[in-house]
């Protein structure tokens, strides 16, 4: 009798135990369900566009920074746009935006609503600064109105110094055509002689020391990444101006009144020697560094001008260049030089190591020295 009343009192607290451990897991799901749902619900709302409103604060400035281009990206965004609106920033109304926000730039387009929503917070902080309850759009390109210079900045103005009877000059109009392509706005372009009244006038103001030079507005600077290149063409401003003169030749240089760059070319060879290298390959080289060639001549060691060439210059070996004293202006060219050459007290460049190229003829033991590379 007494183990037949601890089997049931057993089994009684069995079936306790198995209907609370029932209890406890029909909770725990029903909590995970809960937050399946919560999480779902979320995640669905975080889905959904951020509703928002757009002011557009619009200026008579033709052309400054059309904010479309800031709307038009803004829609690209997981963003749905109840409400826009247009003011003009000489209105009662826009001035009280303009003095609320602290606005600098205009046109602009002022962003409010769901503007702290997940999907949209990082690109609402790249794209303007956040204040109160509102988005200012700040990444206006110029031209635009600076509220602080009571301007319009970033209308760029160009005027290039030429020298159009110096057919051979480096043109610097390319300069100015990769600023536009760079995305300033160039509001003028002039083109003035450099020996006519206005174009004395501005080298003597710029200290200009080469033509053709370029002049660029001080507005330049509020296109930083341009005005860091100026910077490092060592480009100063002065009377509101960037002065860039032409760094490679040919061009004028108003020192001497010539044309520096314009070179003269020499190619001395031994005509008997058909295994010597061709002079040609030094041609190209001197074309590598940029250099204008301007006059061109071939001698060969029996020559009267050959025989010359020898004397002067103590040449005992060839085939060989001689280069005029105006290759002086390609820095490159002069700085590989030292290897291969010597600089005379006339200016001119002799090659003297043409072993550096190829085959070549000893003239002082009249052999031909084969070039261990082929």
């Amino acid at each position: 009798m007494e183990k037949e009343n601890f089997i049931s009192r057993y089994l009684h607290v069995v079936m306790i135990f198995v209907v609370l451990f029932s209890v406890i897991n029909v909770f725990i799901l029903q909590s995970r369900i809960s937050k399946v749902k919560d999480s779902k619900e979320i995640a669905e709302e975080q889905s959904k566009p951020a509703e928002l409103e757009v002011i557009k604060l619009l200026s008579d400035c033709a052309n400054c920074y059309d904010v479309e281009n800031a709307l038009n990206d803004l829609k690209k965004q997981n963003v749905k746009i109840t409400k826009e609106q247009e003011i003009e920033i000489n209105s009662l109304e826009g001035q009280e935006l303009i003095e609320k926000y602290s606005i600098e730039k205009l046109p602009t387009i002022i962003i409010n609503g769901e503007i702290n929503k997940e999907q949209v917070m990082n690109y609402m902080h790249e794209i303007g600064d956040v204040k109160e309850d509102v988005v200012i759009y700040t990444s206006i390109s110029p031209p635009y109105y600076d509220n602080a210079l009571d301007k319009i900045v970033g209308e760029v103005s160009i005027t290039n110094v030429i020298d159009s009877s110096c057919k051979e000059c480096i043109s610097l109009t390319g300069f100015s055509e990769s600023l536009k392509q760079g995305g300033v706005f160039v509001k003028e372009e002039r083109f003035v002689e450099y020996n006519s009244q206005e174009g004395q006038e501005l080298i003597q103001k710029f200290d200009i020391k080469h033509v053709p030079a370029i002049l660029i507005s001080q507005d330049i600077n509020f296109y930083p990444s341009i005005q860091q290149l100026l910077i490092q063409l060592n480009a100063r401003e002065k009377n509101g101006f960037y002065a860039i003169h032409s760094t490679v030749p040919p061009y004028r240089n108003l020192t001497s009144g010539e044309i520096s760059g314009l070179v003269e070319l020499i190619m001395l060879k031994d005509s008997s020697c058909q295994q010597c290298y061709d002079l040609s390959i030094n041609k190209q080289i001197l074309l590598r560094f940029g250099m204008y060639i301007d006059k061109e001549n071939t001698y060969d060691i029996t020559s009267k001008e050959g025989k010359e060439l020898i004397s002067k210059y103590k040449i005992t070996k060839v085939p060989i260049i001689i280069v005029s004293p105006d290759a002086s202006v390609y820095i490159s060219f002069v700085n590989a030089w030292d290897d291969v050459g010597s600089v005379e007290s006339d200016g001119w460049f002799v090659m003297r190591s043409p072993e550096v190229i190829g085959t070549y003829k000893n003239l002082a033991t009249n052999q031909v020295v084969e070039d261990n590379a082929q």
